[in-house]
């Protein structure tokens, strides 16, 4: 019974989806097909880039060693650690469905949760996509937001670690 208790509590979201699909089914099986078929389309989509990141993932538990990301993101990195993490986030490009797991697994290796938090901040600013930024919202605009994301990233990174650390303290 234990078991079934973990496995339903780690499964939660799926679970609910699948009951919303049986709801939806009851009040419109065409329309749920069509929900189907279209959430199909899209995970058959995303599928060879949730291949690639898993296949990072385990690139970088492979390749980089404990110690090395420690050194470079850990808590002994200071803030050359969430300069870098900034920096990184600025310039990685695509769904968070692959930023999320490539998070997860340097958080494992070391990685300190001010500079998991950081990349995620910075990771709205995107530099390839200022100028389409700009092209739909303006300069004024763009350049406000970027600044106050990149300025506020490391001070939330910062706060969320000390949130983090104090919820997995006895």
């Amino acid at each position: 019974m234990r078991l079934l208790l973990q496995i339903l509590r780690g499964h939660w979201i799926t679970l609910a989806i699948v009951g919303l699909y049986f709801w939806a089914y009851t009040a419109d099986p065409g329309k749920t097909g069509q929900a189907l078929a279209s959430g199909l389309k899209v995970f058959v989509s995303a599928l060879p880039i949730i291949i690639a990141v898993f296949g990072l993932v385990g690139l970088t538990q492979t390749w980089i060693s404990r110690e090395r990301v420690s050194q470079m993101v850990g808590q002994e990195s200071g803030w050359g650690g969430l300069l870098l993490a900034m920096l990184c986030g600025t310039i990685l490009l695509g769904p968070a469905y692959i930023i999320f797991p490539l998070l997860m697994s340097l958080h494992q290796q070391g990685a300190r949760w001010a500079v998991i938090a950081t990349v995620l901040a910075a990771y709205t600013v995107k530099i390839p996509m200022i100028p389409l930024e700009v092209l739909f919202l303006g300069w004024k605009f763009s350049l406000v937001r970027g600044v106050l994301t990149l300025l506020l990233a490391i001070p939330m990174g910062l706060l969320l670690e000390k949130l983090m650390i104090r919820k997995t303290q006895p």
